[in-house]
């Protein structure tokens, strides 16, 4: 066999290795940066309607993120107001939202009613408030979930 052969093959073996070297790396899945966050329940709670309340619901290690899931109960789009804060033990910062029946994504029963974040993870207080005038109730029954990401 000539050199010029000999060195055909070679470009060519060298070619389909580079190729299949390139196309493996895609087969593996995707990377951390593409998957879904992984949620871990923090902590659970239930919560009458029968008068407006405000609750430290405790102090948790959040990660970078925070969502509160629930199912309520209840009369018909009561005037009601929920807010979910999280307030970061050692700086004293915080992060909230809230969320009424009168917002259009409103859902009575959701996995991911509310988000916070990105935040630093750290040690957190988590309150949890349902408001309404007192004149205008009750509000909703709620059973609530808090989960972070980890």
């Amino acid at each position: 066999m000539s050199i010029v052969a000999r060195f055909v093959i070679v470009a060519l073996c060298a070619v389909t290795l580079a190729t299949l070297g390139a196309a493996s790396t895609g087969c593996g899945g995707a990377d951390d940066t593409d998957k879904a966050p992984r949620w871990e329940t923090v902590v659970s709670s239930e919560v009458s309607g029968a008068k407006p309340v405000k609750l430290l619901l405790g102090t948790y290690p959040l990660g970078d993120r925070v969502r509160l899931a629930w199912d309520l109960s209840g009369p018909e789009s009561p005037p009601v107001m929920f807010t979910l804060r999280v307030v970061e033990v050692t700086a004293g910062v915080g992060f909230g939202a809230s969320v009424s029946p009168q917002d259009a994504l409103f859902a009575l029963h959701s996995d991911e009613v509310l988000v916070l974040g990105p935040i630093r993870p750290g040690d957190y207080r988590i309150y949890f408030s349902q408001r309404f005038p007192p004149a205008q109730g009750p509000g909703y029954d709620v059973k609530l979930t808090i989960s972070t990401t980890q």
